[in-house]
């Protein structure tokens, strides 16, 4: 899935691995790969166990939802591990804002022994709603 705003912000996430054979199953966690870029020259990468079959689609629904204009603003997804959260607020007229969370494994390296003690290091992406729509669907395709 690729989030990508104007001025070259990007959040790309994908499932590269499980934890178990049976992911829905307990500890059974999807690894996530992350590549992050904050549009003032500061990028990073992240491989993370962080989400679990279930709340990888509860993910997807939240794009869609946020995408179709479903969701109350503003709306804040957080999971048990606390590596991402997703918060949607109305930017402009329609225009929704994303802003993603990184903590802990997820954070940037830049901040050094800090980023194992850091929630939510922000990074927000100004989309409409196509983008939020096609990231929705292409997220759906990865977890399949």
């Amino acid at each position: 899935m690729r989030l990508e705003a104007p001025g070259g912000v990007t959040v790309e996430l994908r499932v590269v691995d499980r934890t178990s054979t049976h992911p829905d199953g307990p500890g059974g966690l999807l690894v996530i790969e992350g590549v992050v870029d904050a549009g003032d020259g500061r990028a990073w990468t992240f491989r993370d166990a962080c989400l679990t079959a279930a709340e990888a689609a509860t993910l997807g629904g939240w794009l869609l939802k946020a995408a179709k204009g479903r969701l109350e603003l503003p709306d804040r997804l957080s999971f048990a591990a606390p590596s991402l959260t997703f918060t949607l607020e109305e930017h402009d007229h329609l225009q929704p804002r994303v802003t993603v969370g990184f903590s802990l494994a997820a954070a940037p390296p830049w901040l050094g022994a800090e980023r194992h003690r850091t929630y939510d290091y922000p990074v927000t992406l100004d989309l409409d709603p196509e983008t939020l729509e096609a990231a929705a669907v292409d997220w759906e395709r990865e977890l399949r």
